[in-house]
């Protein structure tokens, strides 16, 4: 069975390309509204077809009804760009993303503290908790759950949740220089008062389409 990050960047890269084609034909126009109607086209005939394996068929339905309910403001063509550079740059061997280890979250909680945010990552989150920060960024991880997550090599073995408050793209942004993505479970509601959660997967292999960092 494909991994859904494997999936996802074979189906935007070939819709690109498809519709760089179209376009190089004289037979789509270069504008917004022409690429997302390609684009449209394009997923309905991909989820007709079945050419993907099922692990991307939520997906290909949510930019249907999207590209369908918003027209040109879908920006069909953006999100498959930043989908297939998000996922470009996560290190790869071949066509499997390298591990993701316990030295990149060192190197996170590290650059964060640097930038005046308030880490946490000595205490157990198994219940509803308040972590009270006097109004700085704050990120919390259960030192339980982590120690189960790392193998004894240090490699991330099961999926790990960040609970964090603050500015999400920054820690988007800084997640991804360390070689990490982001998976939103809810952006403010948790077991830690007002702190939303993120999943980081092992191989950065989530089962849907991650939080996209900024260019």
């Amino acid at each position: 069975m494909a991994s859904f990050y494997q999936e996802i960047y074979k189906l935007v890269t070939d819709g690109l390309n498809e519709l760089a084609e179209s376009q190089q034909a004289g037979k789509t126009p270069k504008n917004p509204v022409s690429e997302t109607h390609f684009l449209n086209a394009w997923v309905t005939k991909m989820i007709k077809q079945q050419r993907y394996d099922h692990c991307v068929a939520d997906t290909l339905v949510s930019w249907q009804k999207q590209a369908r309910s918003m027209g040109k403001h879908a920006q069909m063509k953006q999100q498959f760009l930043d989908i297939q550079r998000v996922y470009a740059g996560i290190p790869r061997d071949g066509e499997v993303a390298n591990p993701v280890t316990q030295a990149q979250f060192v190197a996170l909680y590290d650059v964060l503290e640097q930038a005046d945010w308030v880490v946490a990552t000595e205490y157990e989150v198994n219940r509803k908790v308040t972590h009270h920060t006097d109004g700085q960024a704050s990120l919390v991880v259960c030192a339980a759950k982590a120690k189960l997550a790392f193998s004894e090599d240090g490699e991330l073995v099961k999926p790990l949740s960040l609970f964090v408050r603050g500015d999400v793209k920054q820690i988007l942004a800084e997640a991804y220089k360390q070689g990490m993505l982001l998976y939103k479970v809810t952006d403010y509601k948790s077991i830690v008062k007002y702190h939303g959660e993120y999943i980081v997967y092992p191989h950065n292999g989530g089962t849907h389409l991650p939080e996209i960092p900024a260019a």
